[in-house]
């Protein structure tokens, strides 16, 4: 074995091993159910063994049990499902009655793992010490505890991530390959198209991954593979438009309110303009910084919320934005610093109650990189408006002036970057509860484009030092 591959199997090797202790040694670190839990699991019939509403916050449950009085089939689909039916199938196979959650975290650790695999080799192309210094800067940053707790929980955002991590490093050893191949453009289209599948919020992300797969398909210098290969990127834009669709009404309605009367009439300075600026009457001002309590007829609460809708769509929400830019930039600014620095959720414990630590007890280690971030957009929350701002200033610069492998990897950090600023823009103003939540693919993308400057700027030095 050559002395690179030593080097690439010894970084693999300790990701691999930095993710299983944090997911598998005890305590094991996990996500707390916030109640999102059952729209997934509900139709395996997985329910907690000894349930108690009041840890559900608190602590992780690692102990679950298949019982038909949890059985419920949501209107809710995501890609999240697959790995998650894996694990419930292995699990039932071995133990019909006990599942145990760290069946699914071995599943997503190994995705993760191989992701980062994936990420390695694609780094091939860069020269000397700049490979492993970029490879090095992925491992610490990767094996961050904010990512591995989503290992061991059933959030929808486990495969958001999961997903867009090998699409990013699929597409990375495509580009920088001589010869691509179709089948590896077509595991980057399956691994965007779960992203945008993973969840309603992410759907948008298939735009900016349907131009990555465009610029991917060029790459191919056979017009017949690069027509395959544009067709196949079809599937990502189509994908995204599916979920979106099929959002269940339930998820579209209560984020719709929370923001109406919890975001933008609790703090509006002018109530009564803004209900009408909105569509809604005076008879609403009663639900101003409440949370709605349903009506104990239920046909009679359908219409409540048809009639809500329907005087103020999602449309009203955007053009109330666009006319009072002033508090729209507020409300991102308020969300950036309080509920951005919060990376690590605290509103979520990540521990079990049989660990001993107390109630939301965060991660122990390998939380390193989560509060240097957090510490700086406490400090200063404006650094990430430039830094993003500076991403797409200089991607866009190489794109246009640059050709090859350059231009193509500055085309990935832009769509990062756009994907980021995207996230962040549908996290803030489409909703008010669990927001810092919300938040954590947009952290995700923005941890992203820091590797691409990693990346450059280890190439930069390096040129720099060979022109001395």
């Amino acid at each position: 074995m050559r002395g690179g591959s030593w080097s690439e199997a010894l970084l693999i090797a300790l990701f691999a091993a930095m993710v299983c202790f944090q997911v598998f040694v005890p305590p094991s670190l996990g996500m707390a159910d916030n109640g999102d839990y059952a729209r997934l699991i509900g139709r395996w019939g997985l329910g907690p063994w000894h349930p108690d509403p009041s840890d559900q916050y608190l602590y992780l449950t690692t102990e679950w049990i298949f019982d038909r009085q949890y059985y419920w089939s949501s209107d809710n689909f995501s890609s999240e499902l697959f790995p998650i039916s894996a694990a419930a199938l292995a699990g039932w196979l071995f133990n019909s009655y006990h599942f145990d959650i760290r069946v699914l975290g071995a599943i997503h650790a190994l995705l993760w793992v191989g992701s980062f695999a994936v990420f390695v080799v694609a780094l091939r192309g860069m020269p000397g010490w700049t490979r492993w210094a970029t490879g090095a800067a992925a491992l610490v940053i990767l094996t961050d505890a904010n990512y591995v707790a989503f290992c061991n929980s059933f959030y929808m955002d486990a495969g958001a991530f999961l997903f867009l991590g090998w699409a990013v490093a699929l597409w990375l050893l495509i580009v920088t390959r001589d010869r691509p191949t179709l089948w590896l453009f077509f595991a980057f289209a399956v691994a965007a198209a779960f992203c945008t599948l993973s969840k309603s919020q992410h759907a948008p992300l298939g735009l900016p991954l349907f131009a990555l797969g465009v610029v991917a398909a060029f790459c191919f210098r056979e017009r017949s593979r690069r027509i395959g290969a544009l067709v196949l990127a079809l599937t990502i834009p189509g994908a995204a438009c599916a979920e979106y669709i099929s959002m269940p009404a339930t998820d579209a309605r209560m984020p719709q309110y929370a923001v109406v009367f919890r975001k933008i009439l609790e703090r509006s300075p002018t109530p009564a303009a803004d209900l009408a600026g909105l569509g809604l009457g005076p008879e609403y001002a009663q639900f101003i910084g409440k949370d709605r309590q349903p009506l104990s007829d239920v046909n009679a609460d359908e219409a409540w919320w048809a009639e809500f809708l329907r005087r103020t769509g999602r449309g009203n929400v955007l053009l109330f934005h666009l006319k009072h830019p002033g508090r729209t930039t507020a409300m991102m600014w308020w969300d950036l610093k309080v509920r951005g620095a919060d990376r690590q959720m605290h509103i979520l414990g990540k521990y079990e109650r049989a660990s001993s630590y107390p109630a939301s007890t965060q991660a122990r280690s390998f939380g390193w990189w989560t509060a240097l971030r957090s510490a700086l957009i406490r400090v200063a929350p404006w650094h990430i408006l430039v830094w993003l701002a500076a991403v797409l200033i200089v991607s866009t610069w190489v794109v246009l002036r640059e050709r090859g492998t350059r231009a193509k990897t500055a085309a990935l950090a832009l769509a990062l970057s756009i994907m980021a600023i995207m996230e962040f823009a549908i996290s803030s103003l489409s909703d008010a509860g669990e927001t810092e939540r919300h938040l954590f693919l947009f952290h995700v993308l923005t941890d992203f484009t820091i590797l691409c400057g990693v990346a450059w700027a280890a190439v930069a030095i390096r040129a720099r030092r060979s022109s001395v």
